[in-house]
């Protein structure tokens, strides 16, 4: 049986309130007693005092340790405060940064586009090209924003139709000239067969592709042409010419040597026949040669290898200068 709530004397004199099951914080100041009346003569025995109430449950010490009571929910609006019931437990929100991989890839696009249109680099333009693809590609799998993915993805292949376009534009033009020679050691102080109008009369403007050993040629001046040389003059060789193509042949390699190094290359590659056509050898013969080799342009844009070795003579011949032994 439990002590109702209620106003009770706590023993130190003052009146507690006491909840039901323990002693609370509200204390009031017991009223005064009122005095005792004088005694009588013939007094009525007093009736003893009755003991002050004392609960079930002892008061604390001066400085108590406080007894656990029942959980309190707090007011619904009253958020943040400590063990509120109604606080929501927000999760972080996924990353919106923008990926690094994703602005590599995009750059990489830019650079590979660049040099794929080229013809210089246009390997190491395409190699980087397909890297930038890839990593924009796998930024589109990744955390954060994926502009960057997406516009190194169109990017690479809107730049790769324009790096094909360009190298088929390029090839295109190398193809219908026919080639670009580059001469080396072209003779000079011998007759021209050029009658002042720029033509040669009887000549056939042939290209370096289409040009075949035995093909004649005639001299022409090419000490105040600018730039390449596309096509040659062949006459019949029974007309009198100064110039005989005596041996064709493909250089090796795939990086570009240098002016230098290439015409240095060709020299040596035709003065090794020079004596297996001419019949004698190129320290004893009264002809010369001079050589037309790739230019570093139609070496990678066309993929020109080709020498020609041209011989002449330093006074018109007629007929072939195969075999002539002098």
């Amino acid at each position: 049986m439990t002590t109702p709530a209620g106003w009770y004397d706590d023993g130190s004199g003052n009146q507690r309130w006491w909840d039901g099951q323990q002693w609370t914080e509200h204390v009031v100041a017991a009223p005064p007693r009122p005095a005792e009346p004088a005694p009588e003569d013939d007094p009525v025995p007093a009736m003893p005092e009755p003991a002050p109430f004392a609960p079930p449950y002892m008061m604390a010490s001066a400085d108590p340790t406080p007894v656990a009571g029942p959980t309190v929910t707090a007011y619904p609006g009253a958020t943040g405060v400590a063990g509120d019931p109604w606080a929501v437990s927000v999760a972080p929100s996924a990353a919106t940064g923008t990926p690094v991989l994703g602005v590599i890839g995009l750059v990489t696009v830019l650079v590979g586009v660049i040099g794929a249109c080229i013809p210089v680099i246009a390997i190491a333009g395409w190699s980087l090209l397909a890297i930038g693809f890839i990593l924009s590609l796998v930024s589109l799998f990744l955390r954060g924003r994926k502009w960057p993915g997406i516009t190194g993805m169109v990017v690479a292949a809107i730049g790769a139709v324009l790096a094909v376009a360009v190298s088929l534009v390029l090839l295109g033009v190398e193809s219908a000239a026919g080639g670009a020679g580059s001469p080396g050691g072209v003779p000079g102080e011998h007759p021209s067969t050029d009658d002042g109008s720029g033509a040669i009369e009887g000549a056939e403007m042939v290209s370096f592709a289409d040009l075949r050993v035995g093909d004649c040629l005639p001299f022409v001046d090419y000490s105040d042409e600018e730039g390449n040389i596309y096509e040659l003059p062949v006459v019949p060789c029974a007309d009198p010419h100064t110039d005989e193509v005596f041996f064709i042949y493909d250089l090796e390699g795939e990086e570009f040597p240098g002016d230098d190094a290439l015409q240095d290359q060709a020299w040596d590659g035709c003065l090794s026949e020079f004596e297996a056509y001419v019949g004698t050898s190129y320290m004893d013969s009264v002809l010369d040669y001079y050589t037309y080799q790739p230019t570093e342009s139609s070496w990678v844009r066309g993929d020109d290898r080709t020498v020609h070795c041209i011989l002449y003579s330093y006074e018109d011949v007629a007929g072939t200068l195969k075999d002539a032994a002098y």
